[in-house]
């Protein structure tokens, strides 16, 4: 019966989310559980940049996110980038772009609070080379992305979100010799499967 019974609470408070007792929490000048749920009833509307995009050649990026239930938001997002580094020289890198994506997240606690999985269709025209491949791509894609992570309450208006993204779809492209050059080596249709992002962005929380 005690087995059952400490089972039984375990899972009641994996349940309920990420967990530090009010005491604590006053003295800590931390997030509680009370203090996450208020915020979700609460909070309505996120807005994030994602670091590591500006890492990668400088990628700006913006990701809006609407709360519609207690542990679902609605994420549309957009990046964009229209710049070569080291111009028409054989170490010329790119990582042109412009991509949109429409999807969704589900928060097993609450919205904007602990762990996350999303999915998303997503369209993006890129043209891109010279950083890790010797050659040079340019491509309409469409298809679908799935993502997970974990979102850390900083402030009640401020989290740091972290996760992991992976796409796949369709593509119709171009292949040149290499990313400085037009030398048309290939072309067509294919699927593909990729990695999409590794992120590490701020969350800012209305």
């Amino acid at each position: 019966m005690k087995h059952r019974l400490s089972i039984f609470l375990l899972a009641v408070l994996f349940a309920s989310g990420p967990f530090v007792p009010e005491a604590f929490a006053q003295e800590w000048d931390v997030p509680t559980v009370r203090s996450r749920a208020v915020r979700s009833n609460g909070a309505r509307v996120a807005l994030s940049t994602n670091v590591t995009d500006y890492v990668y050649l400088l990628t700006p990026n913006v990701d809006l996110q609407v709360a519609i239930a207690r542990s679902v938001t609605l994420d549309a997002g957009v990046k964009y980038n229209g710049w070569s580094f080291k111009y028409g020289t054989q170490d010329e890198m790119k990582n042109r772009q412009w991509t949109a994506s429409f999807g969704a997240r589900w928060w097993p606690w609450y919205t904007y609070s602990g762990w996350w999985l999303g999915g998303a269709i997503q369209y993006q025209e890129y043209d891109r080379g010279g950083l890790f491949y010797n050659y040079g791509e340019t491509g309409d894609a469409f298809g679908l992305a799935f993502s997970a992570g974990y979102s850390l309450q900083i402030k009640s208006w401020l989290n740091l979100d972290f996760g992991l993204n992976a796409w796949g779809g369709y593509t119709k492209y171009k292949k040149y010799a290499c990313a400085y050059c037009g030398k048309l080596v290939e072309q067509g249709g294919k699927p593909f499967i990729l990695p999409n992002e590794v992120r590490f962005a701020l969350m800012f929380i209305f």
